[in-house]
């Protein structure tokens, strides 16, 4: 598991036009990440941005970005930097994690 024990802050908005338009989500917590901008929080997550209709909810959201943190889509990373680490040496991609982590 990704950083077992660990705990972020994620910030969630929820637009007036809601459920037509995603809510918008981004980690407050620094986190290591393939698909998560160290700087901005910002999440790469197609649920949240061209894959959204009204029919998922704020709750399928959380539960894919969780999903994203044990599961990180490589192919289309937003860190590249880190998805290089994560596909060719997991564990120090693993440790880095924690270290920001623990440091906060």
């Amino acid at each position: 598991a990704f950083c077992p024990g660990g705990r972020w802050l994620v910030s969630i908005s929820v637009p007036p036009t809601y459920p037509l338009q995603a809510p918008k989500m981004r980690f407050v917590t620094p986190i290591v990440h393939p698909n998560i901008a160290l700087q901005t929080g910002e999440i790469c997550l197609d649920l949240l941005k061209d894959a959204w209709t009204p029919a998922y909810s704020v709750l399928e959201c959380v539960r894919a970005v969780r999903m994203l943190l044990s599961c990180p889509e490589t192919d289309s990373p937003l860190n590249v930097d880190v998805a290089a680490a994560a596909e060719g040496r997991r564990r120090r991609w693993h440790e880095e994690a924690r270290r920001v982590l623990v440091c906060r």
